[in-house]
C-alpha cells in the first residue's frame, strides 16, 4: 500500500499546477507550469536530560517553477526552470522526525500560496515563453 501512496504523490508532484494555451505565430501551443517542491529539516535547541528542553524542528520547503511547452501538433516539449524560488518555514517543538509528515503538512497548509505563487510567475513569464519559442523555430530552422 505504501508503494501505492509514493505513486500517487509523485504523479501529484508532476501534475501541472497551472496551465494555459497560447498561439504564436500561427501555431498553439500549450503551456504548463509544474512546482518542484524540495523539503527539508533542522533540529535546533538542546534537550539536557535534566532540564526542559528548548528542542524545535524547523521545516523549510523551497519551491521552484517548470515551464513545459508542447505544441498542440504534437512533438518534442521544451522545458526550463523559471529563476526564483519561495520558501515557506514552520517551527514544532521536538526533533525532527524522519517520516516526513510535518514537511507534508507545510506544503498542504500553504497549498493556495504555492498556487498563487505559480500563476503569479506564469502571468510575468508570457514574454519570455514567447522568446523560448522563437528560439526554439530558430534553431530548428538552421
Amino acid at each position: 500500500m505504501s508503494l501505492l501512496a509514493l505513486v500517487a504523490a509523485a504523479a501529484a508532484a508532476t501534475a501541472p499546477a497551472h496551465s494555459l494555451e497560447i498561439e504564436h505565430r500561427g501555431a498553439n501551443y500549450a503551456v504548463d507550469y509544474v512546482t518542484h517542491v524540495e523539503t527539508r529539516s533542522k533540529a535546533i535547541g538542546i534537550s539536557p536530560s535534566t532540564r526542559p528542553s528548548s528542542r524545535r524542528c524547523l521545516v523549510t520547503a523551497e519551491i521552484a517553477v517548470e515551464r513545459r511547452i508542447q505544441p498542440a501538433s504534437g512533438g518534442q516539449a521544451i522545458a526550463s526552470r523559471l529563476p526564483g524560488t519561495r520558501s515557506f518555514t514552520q517551527n514544532h517543538p521536538g526533533d525532527c522526525r524522519r517520516d516526513g509528515k510535518e514537511a507534508a503538512k507545510l506544503v498542504a497548509s500553504k497549498s493556495k500560496a504555492i498556487g498563487a505563487h505559480v500563476r503569479e510567475r506564469a502571468s510575468a513569464d508570457h514574454q519570455d515563453t514567447l522568446a523560448a519559442i522563437d528560439a526554439a523555430r530558430n534553431f530548428a530552422v538552421n
